[in-house]
């Protein structure tokens, strides 16, 4: 599929669709019984996102023409579905497509009818129409009734597009009907090509992809297996969770009868489609604002996602160029091993030692354990069982079972004497598959593990000696000083700092600041930081002593410190488990170097000595904004007045990063926290441990590392890694209401069925109350609960669902300081995120934030 276009690229769709009605003025909505398209005519859907009509493919056969639905907004020829694929007409005759009286779609060549959809209609008024998610629709009204007689998603090409399904109905075991896709024959041919997705015959939901005439006798090959749905997304597919993009499956793989399909319905307004290449390749793509299409994932790519490429019994690990490396399972053997080892894997392993019932009576076999992998095909649900340790017995009591699996999404899975199609997964992806073996294999395991770890622990004991011996051998002489034997030499003086910007400075606290909008006209390239001697921030700390510790997070600890000059610093020392590395330490202070504003905090400097990684800032005497507004009794203290210049204060600070400033950064983890206050209560926005610097043309990106605090993650960011600088505006709504309100996001759950300060603020806003929102210490005078009801109006729209919904930071900042301008409705709330106890979520603690927090999907309507 295909991301859809951003909010900040709305300007220029609007652009390219005018343009595209404008070249094709005979563009059309519908087409009506006995009317025709001709070679320049168009049905476009009603948000103009795509359009029927002819075409020549590009690369192909410039004299032959197609009639096929095409995306309206793409910089090039995209075609997800292609009507006559196997009949063109020629270009050099006149050629059209007619909705007949029988209520029939028919391509025409002169008179001769070269493909048609092969329907009829007694109700008559039949009409041909497109709808903005691809699909050609004919239809017949009557009566006011409306009858569906044909649609284009029952007849599918290469490409699968939200909305569509893909289905298997079995009946006593045989497939009585299913959605199959064609690849085209060439990327310039749309003709029936080699490769066919559907679901499997047999009924497991898997998805497979065949070849023609791949196999023996020309019958079809298995060629590519998603592996089994796990409720959430496929074994075999290592993508973010496909369950909360709208894909899941309706029906029961455990039942041998009945239908089954997969459905796809996006939450948000990206385009996605799955498309079917002609080389077998199934890729999704995600539209860009800039028209281009991106791909999102891909398979199979590499030899060991093609179908049991190693033979039965073997596991498949990519190597170098992708090139496939082949190993039996621990307890089997090639069963011709020269031809094993020449690289020709179709016969595959064999068990070393075969398996007894006797043996699994008496306690003779057991479990190795494989991490990481696409479980192999051919398995068997066990419904019965509802732990791991009962998936271990149902597998044990039964002597043709030779593996088994347990997972919360695919429950217990076994597997017969024969393991088909295994793939190691590089990355820690996949599931546990536990291969069951004769206990004297594992005996045998036991004691080459003991002796490699003997082997090893005599290197590690050889090594540390070498290493002491070499360490005294090169501190001899600072030894021998200590000891008196030599006299010590008067100490090199460190240099205090490097240069900035070609210019030395006398003391760490006169800090001799550079125009910053000279610095950015330079590009930044001049822009050296001050580095700071380890023993200098160590004394500045009192040895960061626990006494002048200002707070602590996930990054690790901050410190106030005093500089020799008599400067305050705010000292921020990284752990060793913040998970930055040094080079990402290092992009971190150039960002932050670069960034000049009033609203943004101030980097005085750096130390990167040995294993620490230590930046200091500006002091900050009032410390963060959730010290103030989070702390009843502190909290009374901001005044109206000072909450909404904080309010501003962000905003343009914000205004900077996304649109003034050279580097175009969005922040991703905006929170009360990391919003620090001065002597004269003005906010400034820290902490760029996770930000991110968009490149001019970029208006959406996709990560798969999400990183930043659950509750003020937009719904688009934590469920699909896409981030902007809408993302940003969604954190800054929350902070907002925090700010106008004086609670915590999550101090909002269970109050009035509300997940979070969104659903809440809704539901009064919504039913008039908005000022019950509002913190009773700022409710009057009556022009600030007026204003406090204004910047309630722009949170809510700035925490819309939908990226493309919310307004960029300028309207913000010119909602905020207009009091005249009418602010449009925003939507309710669909999606929000909660969390009970860790919100931080990143790499580090992903395990923990899925535990801890859930996704809930309500509608808030108003009352």
């Amino acid at each position: 599929m295909a991301h859809g276009a951003t909010t900040a690229a709305l300007p220029f769709l609007f652009i390219l669709s005018f343009l595209y009605a404008a070249v094709h003025a005979d563009a059309a909505a519908t087409l009506s019984q006995g009317q025709s398209m001709g070679p320049n005519d168009r049905l476009v859907s009603p948000g103009g996102t795509f359009a029927l009509g002819f075409f020549a493919p590009a690369g192909g056969d410039p004299s032959r023409r197609y009639l096929g639905v095409m995306y309206a907004q793409s910089n090039e020829q995209t075609v997800p579905w292609v009507a006559n694929r196997d009949a063109p007409v020629s270009a050099a005759s006149a050629y059209s497509a007619t909705v007949t009286a029988a209520g029939e779609l028919q391509v025409l060549q002169g008179d001769r009818v070269a493909w048609s959809t092969n329907t009829s209609s007694p109700m008559g008024n039949v009409t041909l129409a497109i709808s903005d998610t691809g699909n050609l629709k004919l239809t017949a009204a009557a009566d006011g009734a409306e009858q569906l007689v044909w649609q284009s998603f029952d007849h599918p090409t290469d490409t699968f597009l939200p909305g569509m399904e893909i289905t298997l109905d079995r009946h006593n075991g045989a497939v009585v009907s299913r959605t199959l896709f064609t690849s085209w024959r060439s990327p310039g041919d749309p003709g029936t090509g080699d490769f066919t997705l559907g679901q499997d015959p047999l009924g497991s939901a898997q998805l497979y992809i065949w070849r023609r005439g791949g196999g023996g006798g020309g019958e079809n090959a298995t060629y590519w297996r998603s592996g089994q749905w796990a409720n959430t997304n496929f074994v075999g597919v290592p993508w973010r969770s496909l369950y909360v993009y709208g894909f899941k499956l309706n029906g029961d793989p455990s039942r041998l009868d009945g239908a089954m399909s997969y459905i796809f319905n996006t939450y948000n307004t990206s385009e996605y489609r799955f498309m079917l290449h002609p080389n077998g390749t199934e890729t999704c793509y995600m539209l860009l604002g800039s028209g281009d299409w991106e791909t999102v994932w891909s398979q199979p790519t590499i030899q060991c996602h093609q179908y049991n490429t190693c033979g039965a019994n073997a596991e498949c690990a990519g190597g170098d160029n992708g090139r496939a490396v082949c190993t039996c399972l621990k307890g089997f053997e090639p069963r011709d091993p020269a031809e094993y080892g020449a690289g020709n894997w179709a016969q595959g392993c064999v068990r070393s030692a075969p398996l007894s019932c006797e043996a699994n009576v008496s306690g003779g076999v057991g479990f190795t354990d494989l991490p990481g992998m696409k479980l192999p095909n051919f398995a068997t649900w066990v419904t019965t069982v509802g732990d791991e340790n009962a998936c271990r017995e149902a597998c044990l009591a039964n002597c043709s079972c030779g593996a088994y699996s347990y997972s919360i999404g695919t429950s217990c899975l076994i597997w017969g004497q024969e393991l088909l199609d295994i793939y190691q997964f590089p990355d820690g992806a996949g599931y546990d598959l536990h291969v069951k073996v004769p206990a004297s294999v594992l005996d045998t395991g036991s004691k080459t593990r003991r002796w490699t770890i003997v082997v090893v622990a005599v290197i590690v004991v050889v090594v540390v000696l070498a290493g002491c011996v070499l360490l005294l051998w090169k501190c001899r002489r600072k030894i021998k000083e200590k000891l008196g034997i030599v006299g010590s030499r008067e100490k090199t003086r460190l240099p205090s700092l490097l240069p900035v910007r070609g210019e030395s400075r006398q003391d760490f606290s006169g800090a001799n600041q550079s125009d910053h909008h000279q610095e950015e006209a330079e590009g930044g390239k001049k822009c050296e930081l001050p580095l700071f001697p380890l023993e200098i921030v160590a004394a500045a700390t009192g040895d960061f002593s626990p006494d002048n510790k200002l707070g602590e997070g996930g990054f690790g600890h901050v410190y106030k410190g005093r500089l020799p000059g008599g400067e305050e610093v705010a000292v921020k020392r990284l752990s060793r488990s913040s998970g930055q590395g040094l080079e990402e330490f290092k992009n971190e202070v150039i960002l932050i170097a670069k960034l000049q504003h009033r609203n943004l905090v101030k980097l005085l400097g750096c130390c990167i000595q040995g294993e620490e990684k230590i930046l200091v800032y500006e002091y900050m005497p009032n410390k963060s904004l959730d010290a103030f507004l989070f702390d009843p009794e502190r909290r009374v203290l901001l005044d109206w007045k000072t909450r909404f210049h904080i309010i501003e204060g962000i905003a343009r600070g914000l205004l900077y990063l996304h649109r003034d400033s050279r580097l175009r950064v969005v922040h991703r983890d905006l929170k009360a926290s990391n919003i620090l206050l001065d002597r004269d209560m003005n906010p400034k926005i820290s902490d760029f441990g996770m930000a991110r610097i968009f490149g001019g043309d970029q208006n959406q990106v996709n990560t798969n590392r999400v990183v930043g605090t659950l509750g003020y993650m937009s719904p688009e960011y934590a469920m699909e890694g896409l981030f902007s600088v809408r993302s940003d505006v969604y954190s800054f709504g929350i902070l907002i209401l925090e700010i106008v309100s004086g609670q915590k996001n999550s101090s909002f759950h269970h109050m009035e069925g509300s997940l979070n300060i969104v659903g809440y603020a809704w539901q009064l806003w919504s039913a008039g109350r908005g000022e019950e929102l509002v913190d009773p210490a700022v409710r009057s005078p009556p022009a600030a609960r007026a204003a406090a009801l204004r910047c309630v109006h722009v949170a809510l729209l700035c925490v819309q669902d939908h990226a493309c919904d919310r307004p960029d930071v300028q309207y913000v900042v010119m909602a905020l300081g207009s009091d005249s301008s009418v602010l449009p409705k925003p939507k309710p709330p669909t999606f929000t995120l909660q969390c009970t106890s860790s919100d931080r979520f990143g790499d580090r603690h992903a395990d923990e934030s899925h535990s801890a927090c859930d996704l809930t999907v309500s509608m808030l309507q108003g009352r």
